[in-house]
């Protein structure tokens, strides 16, 4: 049996021109999950992560924490298609090319996102990766994975809310809305368990901050 840990990435500059990099809480929180897994005995054979920089920065900041001060910290290997929707893409598109306000209020954003989401679902939006094309790659990748790690591998996946929920759709049995709607609750560094017994992918447990939990790291519990 091989146990697969979705991650989403850490916190990121949400509002930012460039969103595509990790806060100072980002990578406090995907260290934390290293530093907590380290604790409890949890086994990592093998890391990957998007190439998105946010993902791989994820990923590189749970490495080093895991292996502690002088250690050797395990290779990140790249996984092609786990990469997140351009949401901008998304939000301009509806909305023909008008601008989020600077800085975003997060609620309109989010309401002006789940109209987005929607329309895109819907094949409503032009000049935008196809949704459909978005929901099979992201499973594919996690299909190439599967095969890759075989049984008995335990590995973590550091990817995008939106991203993570796709690979996991065809385990999940979860039609296209509820699934983007299931994404906008995930964390920062929220971690998905997948078990798979080389035939059958079962969800063991989704988003969870077990890791940011106690008192002295509640503050890292974010959702953008």
């Amino acid at each position: 049996m091989s146990r697969i840990y979705l991650v989403r990435h850490g916190q990121a500059t949400f509002g930012a021109d460039d969103y595509d990099q990790l806060t100072e809480t980002g990578v406090a929180q995907c260290a934390q999950l290293a530093r907590h897994w380290h604790a409890i005995g949890r086994r990592v054979d093998r890391v990957y992560a998007g190439t998105l920089r946010r993902q791989r920065a994820s990923a590189e900041a749970f490495v080093r924490a895991l292996a502690g001060e002088g250690g050797s910290a395990l290779p990140v290997q790249a996984l092609p298609g786990i990469e997140e929707y351009d949401h901008r893409a998304l939000l301009c598109s509806l909305d023909d090319g008008r601008p989020l306000p600077e800085p975003p209020d997060p609620r309109e954003f989010y309401r002006r996102l789940s109209r987005a989401l929607d329309a895109w679902i819907d094949g409503e939006l032009a000049g935008v990766e196809d949704y459909a094309h978005f929901r099979e790659r992201c499973a594919a990748a996690l299909a190439r994975l599967l095969v890759e790690t075989g049984r008995g591998t335990d590995a973590v996946v550091f990817g995008s809310a939106g991203s993570l929920a796709a690979a996991m759709q065809p385990a999940l049995g979860t039609p296209d809305r509820a699934l983007m709607r299931l994404k906008l609750t995930f964390y920062n560094s929220g971690v998905s368990c997948l078990l798979f017994d080389g035939e059958t992918l079962t969800i063991e447990s989704l988003n969870a901050v077990s890791h940011l939990e106690q008192p002295a790291f509640a503050h890292l519990i974010t959702h953008r």
